[in-house]
Order: C-alpha cells, then sequence, then structure tokens
C-alpha cells in the first residue's frame, strides 16, 4: 500500500499537481486540513481532489472556512482515527490537538499538519509525524510531503522529489 500525506495546501494548485506528478499512483490520501485558504485556485485544487476523491481521508484546518463546498469528499473531522498495515492512525490538523493534548484515544502513529514544519519522531514506541506544508513551509524548511510505503515512512522535498529522511515502522 502507497500512502500519500499532505497538509497546509493552502490554494496552491502548482504544488499540488508536483505531488502528483511526483507520485504518480497511490492508494490513499490523507489531508491535514488548510486545503483551500491562501490562493486563489481553489477551483483548481478542488477540481484535482475531487479526482482521487474515493482514495481521500481528510481532517479539517483552522483556516479551512470558505470554498469547501466545491469539494467532494469530507473535510469535516477535527480528527479521524484509520488504520494502515495494522496501524492505528491519530490525525488531525494540530490547532485543536497537538502531541501533548491527544484525546484518551489508543493510536500508534499520531499525524497533523498545522505548523508547516515537517517533524518525524519515534517517541516511547509510537510515531509523530507532520509532513509540513506543501506550499508554505515554515521553521526554513523547504515543501515537503510524506509517503508511506512496505511499512517505511519517507518525507520528501516537494521541489527536487528527494528523501529528506525516512523512518521504518
Amino acid at each position: 500500500m502507497k500512502v500519500l500525506i499532505i497538509s497546509d495546501i493552502h490554494g496552491g494548485y502548482d504544488n499540488l499537481l508536483k505531488v502528483f506528478n511526483n507520485e504518480k499512483e497511490f492508494d490513499l490520501l490523507l489531508i491535514l486540513g488548510d486545503i483551500l485558504s491562501g490562493y486563489d485556485d481553489y477551483s483548481e485544487v478542488a477540481k484535482l481532489l475531487n479526482s482521487v476523491n474515493t482514495k481521500i481521508i481528510s481532517v479539517r484546518g483552522n483556516c479551512d472556512n470558505s470554498y469547501l463546498e466545491l469539494l467532494d469528499f469530507n473535510y469535516d473531522n477535527s480528527y479521524v482515527l484509520t488504520s494502515i498495515d495494522n496501524k492505528l492512525l491519530f490525525m488531525t490538523h494540530g490547532h485543536l490537538y497537538d502531541r501533548h493534548n491527544i484525546p484518551n484515544i489508543d493510536y500508534d502513529i499520531y499525524i497533523q499538519g498545522h505548523t508547516h514544519i515537517p517533524m518525524m519522531d519515534l517517541i516511547d514506541g509510537k510515531l509523530y509525524l507532520n509532513p509540513g506544508s506543501i506550499t508554505l513551509p515554515r521553521g526554513m524548511s523547504n515543501k515537503s510531503y510524506i509517503v508511506y510505503k512496505d511499512n517505511t515512512f519517507y518525507l520528501k522535498d516537494l521541489d527536487n522529489n528527494k528523501i529528506i529522511k525516512e523512518i521504518q515502522f
């Protein structure tokens, strides 16, 4: 199974298209919020995402307030529990919950966006991930996203399609 994990698109159509060009085939797309806010490419971003809507699991970000009616998938959860290869994932945007404030729910992997700063940490047997932002990176990071395949998570630089960091879990 190949899973793409992206966050903080902020309406950046060219950046989303680059993710899809870098990763031609995938089984699942996890979106960690802030989908359409920021740029004026709302309808193009929505069309591109709607073309793969059956592969999307998404949560709502703190900037997801406008144009969401253009999306043909569920985006209106503050968090989602899902599983990949028998690993339980807790995914959220990061403005309501963060890795120090998680509901009393069992999980193996915690995934958030919001900070626009990528992170991959293994702490006390749990994996904590943040793909950064594909449009507006912060903290001297590059535009980035995460790919999961064969029990390995790869943090990838969007612009040069190179692996920044990888972790098996």
